[in-house]
């Protein structure tokens, strides 16, 4: 299941950071430059669909505001049972669902596969390993802050 996963996400992904990298690499001839190049592309990929998450995210903004006091209300006349039950057929009459709640992390979400897919390249990538970059000393070693 998860190499299938792997396979019809992430390895696309890994195939559109490995070609920006070495483009960039080409025009470059500089690997510290051809990372921030990847780093540039994998922000501008996710630029539309960070764009669509905040119309969500508004609308989820939008609907707790329109809410909120008719939920206020149910919270200070109501305790257990009762307000959960008058809390569901409020949520119900405003075609609302607490699941929805989670539309605001969508844009965090849509994100990762990105971020696995150009860590996947970049920390396999043999021409980082002893390559300094303004104040980095070998790009292709471990983070020295945590040991």
């Amino acid at each position: 299941m998860l190499d299938a996963l792997y396979s019809i996400i992430i390895f696309p992904l890994y195939q559109i950071v490995e070609l920006c990298y070495y483009v960039s690499w080409k025009v470059f001839k500089n690997s510290g430059y051809a990372v921030l190049c990847v780093s540039f592309a994998v922000s501008f990929m996710c630029l539309p669909l960070y764009v669509i998450a905040e119309k969500w995210q508004e609308l989820e903004r939008v609907a707790q505001k329109n809410m909120a006091s008719g939920v206020a209300r149910i919270k200070k006349a109501f305790k257990g049972d009762e307000q959960y039950m008058m809390l569901a057929t409020f949520y119900r009459q405003h075609h609302y669902h607490p699941i929805m709640a989670l539309r605001s992390s969508i844009s965090l979400a849509i994100q990762i596969p990105f971020f696995i897919a150009a860590y996947a390249f970049l920390s396999n990538l043999e021409s980082l390993r002893g390559v300094s970059f303004l104040f980095i000393k070998d790009m292709g070693a471990p983070d020295a802050l945590f040991p």
